[in-house]
Formats: structure tokens, sequence, C-alpha cells
């Protein structure tokens, strides 16, 4: 490698670095502390204060799978226990099997006790060694097993839906072919260490590395990992290639125009990432719950313990096996883990259906929306425009109108005038080379051809001129041959296929009204509006107007704004939930809580959809937990209850709730 691309690589790693310490880290083993860090949160739901988490939140799968061989192998042995010439061995096979398969969370449950933080681990210690005290070591070693098997089949279960949904966002190479300035030499290095300004080469089938600007001719790419969209797109010199696209046809020659942290791809899998990290009400309820709720269930079972025996109603081990039983079925573990890992394995369903969301308090005001408010332009409408209408003055014919408009913008790159011309050509209208070519920023264009001057431009630029124009209202350009006015064109953007499915979709789900925000003219909005099935409309806004209009529609219940622009911004930001179209602007993306990767508007209905599906899960998953342990807690207490029951109330309801949960992963809607 050549000396500067050496000084590049070393350049890059100290901005690497600068880069992790301010990085929000998602890290499962992560020792940093900075405030960003989900570490305490490793998606069992508890809190675990700076040390390790015994529910196997941050093992892999790999380690979880070893772990479970090994209770296997202590099951084998603990059977051992029940064979006759064994028996006398019995307290000590059942000592050694727990100490093997129970260590990790008879570690965890002593720590927490310490620090004086109740998890479901203190409870299971408690309950394991208070068996072994009183001689119950049989079901002491059952609870020890049966919950850390259990335990480990919940840390595979998350395990798997880790890898799913990272796996919906791995769509970023780790290396990139940059080329060296100095001998022209092509390098591969890590895509993180290369700078903004970097030229590199993307050969064909790679995906690109860094967002960058097309330094070759043209590039074919497919782009369906960001978009969702199977057509190849074609991007001419000058234009961005995203990261996450891959190359198709011939090599693409790029400069960086983003870091590697920085690009569509990075911006997607940091959405996606860091979606969990985002409680919901209902889950932060949960912690708060198992943190209040734990200490309270041991002083209940002191009682079940100590009043019987203190009064004779009970001998001393009839009571401590009571408490032992209203202990151990009264776990958070099921909450605390099943409720989190549905918001979860919901946010992977979604974004497997091309739908990011970025937190589960989304999902549930997703669930519960009742106002779909949209922006017109790119959003209902496809933001490709075409000619409407062609006004005509005087002698002249629509043919000659649009003759000399697109004569006049035959060189421009404005989408109006690409339009008008686009309109001609499909017409089978030729239409001349201008002799002079005279362009007005912001205004128009006026032409020469031979001895005939065009005007052609917006109504500033007639007013200019000193012409006079009819009153005509939201006409979009304006002609005048030799100083005359002679007609106008009217244009229009083109309503999307799916949006009025889409809005039929949202009321069937519950979405009870429907309005468009537009800064477009009252004419152009009301027949978009028609077009569309929309409610109701507000034309000739700013930004600002928008806002205030959003904060007016909130108070009749919860609003989902849709819009893709940079001045959707402030709207996204306002609205209870904010849906960005596609890869929109960064303004956009920035600002929503959720991004229509895929679709369009049409995976508006799917968010709210699968939103409703997890919340169903949440409340299913609550009431059967619940119902569970209140009827093992009073037939403990009662005495009616072996431990075992109190195990599955705990272990059993926490496996069945997950698997419940689990199902989310697989919703296709």
């Amino acid at each position: 490698m050549s000396e500067h691309c050496h000084e590049h690589e070393c350049h890059c790693r100290e901005h690497e670095h600068e880069h992790h310490e301010h990085r929000h880290c998602h890290d499962d083993h992560c020792s940093c502390h900075d405030e960003h860090c989900h570490d305490d949160h490793c998606g069992c739901g508890h809190d675990h204060h700076g040390h390790s988490c015994s529910c196997h939140g941050g093992k892999d799968s790999g380690e979880i799978k070893k772990e479970l061989i090994i209770i296997g192998i202590c099951a084998a042995v603990f059977f051992l226990s029940f064979i006759p010439v064994l028996k006398p061995f019995a307290l000590w096979i059942c000592l050694a099997v727990t100490l093997a398969a129970g260590k990790d969370v008879l570690k965890e449950g002593l720590e927490d006790l310490l620090h004086f933080h109740f998890g479901e681990e203190t409870l299971m210690s408690i309950a394991v060694v208070a068996a072994f005290l009183i001689g119950e070591y049989v079901e002491g070693t059952m609870v020890a097993l049966l919950f850390t098997f259990g335990e480990n089949l919940e840390g595979l279960a998350v395990d798997r839906s880790k890898k799913n949904i990272a796996a919906l966002a791995d769509i970023r190479p780790d290396t990139a072919n940059i080329i060296c300035p100095d001998d022209g030499d092509i390098e591969t290095v890590p895509a993180k260490e290369v700078e903004t300004g970097t030229e590199i080469i993307v050969k064909v089938g790679e995906r690109v590395p860094l967002d960058c600007r097309v330094l070759s001719e043209s590039v074919m790419a497919d782009s369906s990992a960001l978009t969702g969209e199977s057509l190849p797109v074609h991007i001419e010199k000058g234009g961005i290639l995203k990261a996450g696209c891959v190359v198709l046809g011939s090599p693409a020659h790029c400069e960086t125009v983003s870091g590697y942290g920085d690009s569509a791809a990075a911006r997607i899998i940091e959405m996606v990432e860091g979606a969990s990290a985002k409680k919901g009400a209902t889950e932060k309820f949960i912690t708060r719950f198992s943190e209040i709720y734990t200490p309270i269930v041991i002083v209940l079972a002191l009682l079940v313990f100590i009043v019987p025996w203190a009064f004779g109603w009970l001998d001393f081990s009839e009571a401590t096996h009571r408490a032992l039983v209203f202990l151990v079925s009264s776990c958070p573990c099921a909450l605390v883990l099943s409720i989190p890992l549905a918001y979860f394995a919901g946010i992977g369903s979604a974004s497997r259906n091309g739908v990011i969301i970025k937190g589960s308090e989304y999902c549930e005001r997703l669930a519960n929306v009742k106002n779909a408010v949209f922006d017109k332009t790119g959003t209902l409408t496809s933001g490709v425009l075409r000619v409407a209408e062609i006004r005509t003055a005087g002698n002249y014919s629509e043919e000659e109108i649009l003759r000399y408009a697109a004569a006049a913008e035959a060189l421009s790159d404005h989408p109006i005038a690409k339009c008008v011309v686009a309109e001609a050509e499909k017409r089978g209208i030729e239409f001349p080379s201008a002799d002079k070519v005279n362009e007005i920023a912001g205004e128009g264009v006026t032409v020469s051809f031979g001895e005939t001057k065009v005007i052609c431009g917006n109504k500033k630029l007639f007013e200019h001129m000193s012409i006079e124009l009819p009153e005509e209202n939201g006409a979009n350009l304006y002609i005048a041959i030799d100083s005359s006015f002679a007609g106008s064109i009217f244009l229009e953007d083109t309503v999307r296929e799916e949006a009025k499915s889409s809005l039929e979709k949202l009321r069937s789900l519950g979405v009870e009204h429907s309005f468009m925000l537009t800064g477009d003219n009252e004419h152009a909005a009301a027949k978009t509006a028609e077009e569309c099935g929309v409610e109701g409309f507000f034309a000739s806004l700013m930004p600002e107007d928008k806002v205030d209009r959003i904060e007016e529609i909130k108070k009749s219940g919860t609003t989902v704004f849709t819009g893709d622009g940079i001045n959707d911004a402030p709207v996204l930001a306002a609205a209870d939930i904010g849906a960005a179209m596609g890869m929109g602007t960064d303004a956009a993306i920035e600002s929503a809580d959720i991004v229509l990767m895929k679709g369009g508007i049409a995976a508006l209905p799917k968010a709210v959809a699968i939103a409703k599906k997890i919340m169903v899960c949440v409340r299913q998953n609550v009431f059967f937990i619940m119902a569970v342990k209140v009827a093992v807690l009073i037939l403990g207490a009662l005495g009616y209850a072996p431990i075992w029951l109190a195990v599955f109330a705990d272990v059993g309801v926490c496996l069945i709730t997950v698997l419940w949960s689990l199902r989310l992963l697989r919703i296709k809607i």
C-alpha cells in the first residue's frame, strides 16, 4: 500500500476512536459507561446495574447450547439419586447437580441480594437454599434445574430473534476498494477507515460500502435492500449512490460523500438495532413493577411462613413449604421477559414487512391511532408531474403553445421543463433548437428562434417583463410570443396507485379520520383529495402552518402524519407518530418515529396492523401470566400446590408466553 494510503488509514483510525466514544452502544457485552449504552437492558427486562446477566440475554446461541448440554447431563445425574443403592448419597448428588446447573442463577441471586436488587434470580436462590435447609433437597434441585433450563431456552429464543432482526439490516459491507491517488492502485481496506472524499471502485455484484457520488458516466444498481423496489435504478454521473445498493452491469467509480457511520445503510442498521432500547409505557411499567413487586412478594412469603407457624396452625416444615411455593410461583420472570420480547419480535417483523419502528412506545400509539394525516407531494402523489391542461390566447393552438414551451425548456433540468418536453415528445410534436437562450434564475427563460422571441416562465417573470396576464388561478407556466401573451400550461402531480386502497385499509383498521396538508393551491389539493378519498384537506400551508393544523387534529385522538420532504420534518416531530416515506430526506427520517421503507404509503396500514397484533399479544400474555400466578398463589397458600407447580407457574408460564411472543417474528401482512 502506498504511503498516502498508510496515512489515510492511520488518520481514519483516529476518527474511528472518536466515533466509538460517542456512538450509541448496542453491544451486549459493552463495558462502557456511556449514557446511551443499552447494556443494562439485555433483553430480559432487568436492570443489572453493570454486572453480568444470568438470564442469558448476553450469550450467543453457541454458549447457550453448551449450557443446555450441561443441564441435560446434570438432569441425568439427578435421576441417579432415585436409585435405591445410591439413596444414602442423594443429598450430595442433589447438591452437586444444583451447584453445577444453577451456579449462575445462585451467584446472580446472591449479588442482587447484597445490592438490595430483587429480581427473579433472588427469588429462585432463596427458594433453592431454603428447600435444602428444610431437607427438601430433591425439590430444591428440581427448582434449580427447571429454572436454569427455562432461562437457557428463553435466552436461545432471544438470541435467535436478535439474529433475525440483525439479518434484516445486514446490508453494509465491511470493506471498500479505495484508489490510492499516488499510483492509482486499488487497495481493499476496512470501510470504517475510509474518509469522505476518497475515490473508490465498487465491483459488479458488490454492495456499496458508503454513500458516494458517481464519477462514472452512469451506474445501474439494485437498491432493493434499502427501498424494497425490485427494479434496478439508473444513476447518472454526479448522482448519489447509497450504501447498501448492489452494483450491476459494470464497475462503479465513485467518490465517498459520507463516513461509515453516516451512510444510508448505517442509519437503517442503527434504527433497527436501537428500536428495542426505547421502551413503551407498558414495558416501562413492567420493569418498575418487578422492582417494587419482588420485595413485596418476599415479605408476603415471610408472612405465609411466620403467621401459621407462630400461631401453631402449621409445623415448621409445612409452613416453609407453603412459603416457598408462594415465593417461586410469584416470580415476575414471565412478565419482565415476554413483554419486551413481544415488542422486540414485532419490531423485527415490521422490519421484514418494510417498516422500521424506532421504539416500542410507537407500537402502542400506532395501535390506537385515530387520525391519519398526509403530506401531498411524494406521499399521496408520486411526485412525477404531468400536463393537465393547456389554455391558449389569440390564434394559437394547444400544439403550438406546447411546441414553443418545449423548445424553450429543452435544455433545462428543472422538473417542470422535463414534464413539458416529455409531453411534447409523447404527442409527437417536433420542436426547433433555440438560437439564443437566456435563463433568469427562479423565474424562467427567454429564447429566440430566428426572428421569433419566446418568453416561458412563471408569473414573476411576466411581471418583470411588464406583460399582462389573464386572471388565471394556478397556472404553472406562462408563454409569450414576441412579447404578447400566447397561452399557459397547468401541471399536476400523479396520484399514487396505492393511495386510495391504503386509506380504505386504514379505515378498516379503526382509523376514524384522514386529512391532507399541502403547500399547493386549493384547486390542486381538492382534486388530489377527491382521487385519494381523503376526508379533509388544508391547502397553501407553510411548514409552520402544518404544525398548527397537526396540533389541532391531535386534540381529537392519536394522530399519525406521513411525509417525505425536509419541509415535513417539523410536522413529523409534532405528530403523535411521524412516518417518513422511503429513504426520503435525512431531516424527515431523523424526525420520524417510523420509516416506511417498502411499498410507500401502502406500508402504513401494515404498520398499524402489526402494532395492533403486538398489543393484543402483550395483553394476552399479561392476562395469562396473572391468571396462572394468582391461581397457584392461592393454592400454594392453602397447601394444595406442590413446589413443582410453582416452578411451572414461573418457568413454564414464561416459556409459553415467550413462544407466544415469538410468533410475531413470522407476521406477514
